[in-house]
């Protein structure tokens, strides 16, 4: 171990020595073990560490390639408030990448974004290529000419915590291309138009709010995601009459509604969501 690396390890554990256990937001840490203050590149090797309330749950939400993975709780922190994982990154990784860590319920700060640089020779010859968002690389590198390549949608990766995520199906079900949909719009909103999911039997109705609770899991949404699961929801009773019959009380809805305000400090999104709440008591 170099020594700006045992450097880095002893100022980490100092934070973490002074870090209150009753702090309010975790803290997550993407360190580079391999090559320290340096972005990263295959082979380097990696260490995430998170700084949070002791005995907490700890989920990861990774996306590549316009594809995102809600991960399940994949450790909890422990008496001290911290946990770690760490691995390196492999010919398969080369990319960018997103990870949003939650932590007790609570989204982790910062959130990260990152990519892994090809191993090429700085006066080697380079050629890249790009398809949409997908990106070849050839390059010259120690082990002579390779390509490197951003997976596809159809294509699986491994999220930092060490489990393999299936490529996309080329033939989705119904619940599957309704919970992409739904991700979309709590990423970007809906628009100027309300978006209401359907079944034969009618529109979703409460049974939207159950898509939305099993996508996210136990992880955390940013504040603007939370603002676009309250205009989902209410979009989904507009129209009370067109709503298929198991579905038209909202009981699932509130579920959702009060475990997302249980997680949301005073405020104005604590707010909007304790208004959102009323709105569906009072039907």
């Amino acid at each position: 171990m170099n020594s700006d690396w045992g450097v880095m390890r002893i100022l980490l554990t100092l934070v973490l020595a002074i870090f209150p256990a009753v702090a309010q937001i975790p803290l997550v840490s993407l360190l580079n073990a391999s090559h320290p203050g340096s972005g990263f590149q295959i082979g380097d090797r990696f260490e995430i560490v998170i700084a949070a309330a002791p005995n907490q749950r700890v989920s990861v939400r990774t996306s590549r390639q316009g594809r995102t993975d809600w991960g399940p709780a994949v450790g909890s922190t422990d008496s001290t408030g911290r946990w770690s994982t760490g691995g390196q990154f492999e010919k398969r990784d080369f990319g960018g990448w997103g990870e949003i860590w939650t932590v007790g319920g609570k989204l982790a700060s910062p959130v990260l974004q990152f990519s892994v640089s090809a191993p090429c020779l700085p006066s080697g010859r380079t050629f890249v290529s790009v398809s949409g968002p997908n990106m070849a690389l050839d390059c010259e590198t120690t082990e002579g000419t390779e390509t490197f390549q951003t997976p596809g949608l159809s294509d699986s990766f491994l999220t930092p915590d060490g489990r393999l995520v299936d490529g996309r199906a080329s033939e989705q079900t119904r619940e599957q291309y309704q919970s992409e949909l739904l991700q979309h719009f709590m990423e970007n909103g809906m628009g100027s138009t309300s978006v209401r999911l359907q079944s034969p039997q009618g529109e979703l109705g409460d049974e939207t709010a159950d898509l939305i609770s099993k996508l996210v899991g136990v992880n955390a949404l940013k504040e603007d995601e939370i603002r676009n699961v309250l205009a989902i929801v209410r979009a989904a009773f507009q129209k009370p009459d067109s709503i298929q019959p198991t579905a038209q009380e909202p009981s699932r809805t509130l579920l959702l509604l009060r475990h997302l305000a249980d997680n949301t400090g005073q405020g104005n999104l604590r707010r909007e969501i304790d208004e959102t709440i009323a709105y569906f008591q009072a039907r």
